[in-house]
């Protein structure tokens, strides 16, 4: 890809990745994108080559500006109290500014659930990242590896829910309670 080419791509990626931010994926159509970010459809085939290719990686982007996840994540991996690290790393995600990530992240799991074969790489980048990571958390914090993948399950269950809930307007204390007495039981010390 020439530079002119990329440096426009990458243009065009930031611009839909910013829409899908502020107004979500659900029954948005390549039309509908193509005119929010002042292009066309056959602009954006060009660079992305399909819809779902676009999306996927317009949805990568939005999440790598999440405000929280690389502090989050690289937190979990530090030597030290792992409950509570787990503490401070869920109060790091649901706060105020990760809030139109965390929606995101649940419209577009939702759509790509709704239709995996339509949206394979939404649903596989979406799922991917943070299994792996909190895996290696574990594992810093000497959990054997099938015991890290089982204790992995169980914090995204418990995250995932959370988020849920955070989402449908439950006050953040509530949450926070909530979250520390089932990582206490979920994750003796």
């Amino acid at each position: 890809m020439t530079a002119a080419r990329s440096s426009e791509a990458e243009r065009l990626l930031t611009l839909a990745a910013e829409h899908m931010l502020a107004h979500g994926v659900s029954q948005l159509s390549l039309s509908q994108l193509a005119r929010a970010i002042g292009s066309n459809n056959r602009m954006l085939l060009y660079y992305f080559d399909s819809k779902e290719a676009l999306f996927a990686a317009a949805l990568r982007r939005a999440y790598e500006g999440m405000p929280a996840e690389g502090a989050l994540l690289a937190h979990l991996q530090r030597p030290g109290d792992l409950r509570a690290q787990l503490g401070e790393a869920w109060r790091l995600l649901r706060a105020p500014e990760n809030v139109p990530y965390i929606r995101l992240f649940f419209e577009a799991f939702g759509t790509a659930v709704r239709d995996p074969d339509g949206n394979r790489s939404q649903l596989t980048d979406i799922a991917a990242v943070w299994p792996r990571e909190f895996q290696r958390a574990f594992v810093v914090h000497g959990y054997p590896e099938g015991d890290a993948e089982a204790a992995t399950s169980r914090l995204l269950a418990l995250w995932r829910g959370l988020q849920f809930a955070l989402l449908e307007g439950v006050d953040t204390d509530t949450l926070d309670d909530t979250h520390d007495r089932a990582v206490a039981a979920l994750f003796p010390a």
